[in-house]
């Protein structure tokens, strides 16, 4: 079922790497909306961290995005960002390594980085 979900992501989803305002945030990655961005370059994305953020497009697809916005800053004011349970899920799940779609989508990243 990942392979499915991660074709929807990335026909879903768009892709920015090198984003200026997350290096000064010192934020690695984040989803905002149908955005996926990442302070490095693409060529510099760990698996670990695209992981990340794809679990987060995964869990905006399967709760709907406003709802998961919703329960995620609620969440985070009650719990806190490292004990929010999307944010746990998701580092649960970083360390599995990339399906063959995700690490096809990873590739695809990199290759129109460089064009």
């Amino acid at each position: 079922m990942r392979a499915g979900i991660c074709t929807g992501v990335t026909k879903i989803f768009t892709f920015h790497c090198d984003v200026d305002w997350m290096k000064r945030l010192n934020i690695a990655g984040i989803v905002m909306g149908r955005h996926i961005m990442f302070a490095v370059p693409a060529d510099q994305i760990s698996s670990w961290l695209f992981r990340h953020e794809l679990q987060h497009a995964y869990q905006q697809i399967e709760h709907g995005r406003f709802r998961f916005y919703a329960k995620y800053f609620y969440y985070s004011l009650r719990y806190g960002l490292r004990n929010n349970p999307y944010e746990i899920e998701a580092y649960a799940r970083q360390s599995i390594p990339l399906t063959e779609s995700e690490e096809t989508a990873l590739w695809k990243l990199r290759e129109d980085s460089q064009k």
